[in-house]
């Protein structure tokens, strides 16, 4: 329960305008609806819970503290190393970097990037608080790096590893990130 409690604090951190606690109840939400393509399903709910859990936009090492915290938790709960190995697997795979090949870490990618392919204006909204959280960065900066992250999911062959994220998620997300870019560029030649 400290665990849970702990996470809560650090998802109501006022400096996250995106990365929170409704970001994990949405990513919750999203896996109940389709827990029956995960191989170890529990797994994938406990990296859900944890995958953002440690999040300072300065920082490029989240994925790995957040990794790090959820690994502690498991081993202190008495889980085998294997389930904490899935787990870390899991959660690092959310720093989107290369190809993921296992199931259930394919899954929570899945899931992290479902907000992409989410009605527009869900997803404008997600894009503002995206801004938020990197507020300190200056706008020429900010622009140019996010057109790089979005411009680099673009360039996938597909945007989701499922068939169902694909069918439900991809087109739109397509939409919304080309637009997002088209938007983005045009901000910077202002």
């Amino acid at each position: 329960m400290e665990a849970l409690s702990e996470l809560m604090r650090a998802y109501s951190s006022p400096d996250r305008s995106y990365h929170n606690f409704t970001h994990i109840r949405d990513c919750l939400s999203l896996f109940d609806q389709t827990s029956f393509l995960a191989i170890h399903p529990a797994e994938v709910e406990l990296a859900i819970w944890f995958h953002d859990a440690v999040y300072d936009a300065r920082r490029s090492d989240n994925e790995q503290k957040s990794a790090d915290w959820a690994e502690a938790v498991v081993s202190q709960t008495g889980l085998s190393r294997e389930i904490a190995k899935r787990v870390v697997s899991s959660i690092l795979a959310t720093r989107h970097r290369e190809e993921v090949t296992d199931a259930d870490a394919q899954l929570l990618v899945d899931v992290d990037l479902s907000i992409l392919g989410s009605d527009p204006t869900v997803f404008w909204q997600y894009e503002e608080n995206i801004r938020k959280e990197y507020a300190w960065v200056a706008e020429d900066m900010f622009w140019r790096e996010r057109v790089k992250i979005l411009r680099g999911f673009l360039d996938r062959q597909h945007l989701y590893y499922h068939r169902e994220y694909r069918e439900r998620f991809e087109v739109r997300a397509r939409t919304n990130l080309e637009k997002a870019i088209t938007r983005l560029d045009g901000s910077r030649r202002r």
